[in-house]
């Protein structure tokens, strides 16, 4: 499966910060073309791939979102081994919206570096139909939990927009047959990003990351793995308010929850970016 490439987050919102609730609104949504080399498969060979991604980040009151879509093999290779069993283009999307705590009471519940408490959920799911022809077995997971952003100190050369953490305990509803309709395992995520340096004509050089930890699962086969770690960089160069192109590094540990062919590959991918805010 094809994880997240990048998170638009704050990169392009300078100006605001996520800080404790306040009743600002904002949507920003983005296109991107990537270019994927040496991505990790759990059930095949390392393949390359193009990919485009739609993606968006929304804060409304109590309400931050972030969501994105992923349409793989856009140019039809038929030698992608993951993509078999998919009427089409092979589709992976996640859904995560938090439901702000503070807000939500009323009050300023910031602990040291805390400064806002969430409810959480996720949504994952693909599109793949491997196992029973003409019936979906692929991924419909579902995650809640507890999310906050933190303050990150400044650095001279590295300034955090926003850095924010959740932690889910997981509800499977289909995961290639692996252990389905049950609660299995936990996620761990960060999210991050922020700026290197601002030039003078209005350019900017900026980061974001990602990290996901899964742990806790139950295993049903001697290739099965309790836990599955990703960790993403991304250095992207924006142009404009618009335009920006990235450069994207993943490390992977048990890609898929599985140890076998190539799901401890890491994988770097290229993109060009076009973003709208509103």
């Amino acid at each position: 499966m094809l994880k997240k490439t990048l998170l638009v987050g704050s990169l392009l919102l300078p100006t605001l910060a996520f800080a404790k609730y306040e009743p600002w609104n904002f949507t920003l949504l983005e296109g991107s073309l990537i270019k994927g080399n040496a991505l990790p498969n759990g059930f095949g060979d390392s393949e390359k791939d193009f990919l485009f991604e739609i993606q968006g980040t929304t804060r409304y009151n109590l309400l931050d979102l972030y969501w994105f879509v992923d349409r793989s093999n856009i140019f039809k290779n038929s030698n992608l081994s993951d993509k078999n069993g998919v009427d089409d283009n092979y589709t992976y999307a996640e859904f995560t919206p938090r439901i702000s705590i503070d807000g939500l009471t009323g009050y300023d519940l910031s602990v040291g570096p805390i400064n806002e408490w969430f409810i959480a959920y996720q949504f994952d799911y693909d599109n793949v139909r491997g196992f029973e022809w003409g019936k979906n077995k692929g991924i419909e997971k579902h995650y809640i939990g507890l999310g906050n952003y933190v303050t990150i100190p400044q650095l001279k050369y590295l300034k955090f927009d926003y850095f924010k953490t959740n932690l889910y305990a997981r509800y499977v509803d289909r995961n290639y047959g692996r252990n389905e309709n049950e609660w299995d395992g936990y996620l761990f995520n960060v999210a991050y990003g922020g700026t290197f340096h601002k030039f003078e004509n209005g350019m900017k050089l900026g980061f974001s990351g990602w990290l996901d930890y899964d742990f806790g699962a139950k295993t049903n086969s001697t290739n099965d793995t309790h836990d599955s770690l990703q960790w993403q960089n991304q250095i992207r160069f924006f142009i404009n308010d618009n335009f920006s192109v990235s450069y994207t590094y993943q490390i992977n540990n048990h890609f898929s929850q599985v140890d076998q062919f190539t799901s401890n590959k890491n994988n770097q991918s290229y993109g060009i970016h076009y973003a709208i805010m509103f």
